[in-house]
């Protein structure tokens, strides 16, 4: 039979001992360096979210005051409804015997700019300069490649008075 001795079994048991004790305190190390390490790291992320939520919050904000703006500045031009009534209303008094001015259609540019699309039925040529003198008064003028009865005139709308 194998004996072993005492002294021997103590070694190995202190030994053994000394090991785990080792390898338990390298272990809590490692484990709270990882806990700090990723508790750092959280608090930087979460500090980083709260600026980014900050910056958003301010863009939205700066968004939101400038489709206020816009608002504001689209109720200070005319709509498309009251250029066409001014614009039929011009058309029916200018209208005479030699030519007849028809409005079609009227389409949105941008906030103040439009383009209106009219008729010129005429009797003569001074017909034709007439109407095509009425139709620069309200904006530039172009004549359709198409048909020649069409004009296209860039009405620039000024903004209206603030009562």
């Amino acid at each position: 039979m194998i004996s072993i001795s005492n002294k021997t079994i103590a070694n190995t048991s202190k030994l053994i001992i000394s090991i785990l004790v080792i390898y338990t305190i390298f272990y809590v190390g490692f484990k709270a360096m990882n806990y700090y390490k990723s508790y750092y790291e959280k608090e930087k992320l979460t500090n980083e979210l709260q600026l980014k939520r900050d910056e958003t919050n301010s863009l939205k904000t700066k968004a939101n005051e400038s489709k206020k703006r816009i608002e504001d500045l689209e109720k200070s031009y005319m709509t498309k409804e009251e250029i066409e009534t001014k614009v039929k209303d011009i058309f029916s008094r200018m209208s005479l015997l030699d030519y007849q001015l028809d409005f079609i259609d009227s389409k949105k540019m941008c906030i103040d700019r439009y383009i209106i699309i009219t008729r010129v039925n005429t009797q003569s040529e001074n017909g034709v300069k007439a109407a095509e003198g009425i139709l620069s008064y309200l904006g530039e003028i172009k004549k359709s490649d198409l048909d020649e009865t069409l004009y296209f005139v860039n009405y620039i709308s000024k903004p209206k008075e603030i009562k």
